[in-house]
């Protein structure tokens, strides 16, 4: 709990109050304004979706299912606790509560993924199954993905998760270069991409180009420049700055 404390809750808290400062120092450019003080701070935290960064509440979220290991750890023992509790989430998913205090609501929505994913870890369904077959895997997916969109949201994202099995298994044969320059650093664009982007949309609004090319550029800085500062931070060196931007120390 220490090391997803460092790696989840201390970046959490870090851009949480850049967030802060940007939306002060661009008050006039932001769809949701905010003040700063104690309580805002405090509120922030403890109501993760209002959050200035408002992706903090996956961060909580996150933090709060590895909290629940135990509980998954126990449920595994046994075919019948394991389906049972598989069972038990996908009831929560729908019926879920609407309190937003710690992201409850959205913890008991993701909770099936999260444990879903954990139950394929865990058994060899991928490597009988979705490893030898990935061209069928990613059409079963795009199939899975259209019903959902004329019945449920829940099987659309059956069917976007399978999609992305086949998808990631076809790349990684065919073109297993094509996320190379950014593969290492997917947590850093989560937490940094979007205060890139913020800054391409002030410029488009203050100095227009056309859509389409500050569409590509919003996408491209979104990426690279998160990359690019935590290559400079790996290069500086500092263990304290790289834990802050959610960076593994050596």
């Amino acid at each position: 709990m220490k090391d997803k404390s460092i790696r989840l809750l201390l970046p959490g808290i870090v851009f949480s109050l850049v967030a802060f400062a940007v939306k002060i120092a661009f008050l006039g450019e932001m769809a949701r304004q905010t003040r700063f003080g104690l309580k805002e701070l405090l509120m922030a935290f403890v109501y993760p979706y209002d959050n200035p960064f408002r992706e903090m509440w996956f961060l909580i979220t996150l933090f709060i299912f590895f909290l629940l290991t135990p509980i998954w750890q126990e449920a595994l023992k046994k075919g019948w606790s394991k389906w049972g509790l598989l069972v038990i989430l996908i009831a929560l998913h729908f019926i879920q509560p609407e309190s937003k205090l710690f992201s409850i609501d959205r913890v008991c929505n993701q909770a099936v993924w999260f444990y879903s994913g954990v139950l394929l870890s865990k058994g060899k369904y991928i490597e009988e199954r979705i490893v030898k077959y990935p061209w069928l895997t990613m059409i079963m997916g795009v199939v899975i993905y259209v019903i959902g969109y004329y019945t449920n949201s829940f099987v659309t994202t059956i069917g976007g998760i399978t999609f992305s099995f086949g998808f990631a298994l076809l790349a990684d044969k065919y073109w297993p270069m094509l996320l190379f320059t950014f593969r290492n650093y997917t947590y850093q664009i989560f937490l940094m991409g979007i205060f890139a982007q913020i800054i391409i949309k002030i410029l488009y609004r203050h100095y227009p180009m056309p859509y389409v090319l500050a569409y590509l550029v919003c996408i491209i800085a979104g990426i690279y420049v998160p990359v690019l500062v935590s290559k400079i931070i790996e290069k500086i060196n500092i263990n304290p700055l790289s834990l802050c931007v959610g960076l593994k120390t050596k």
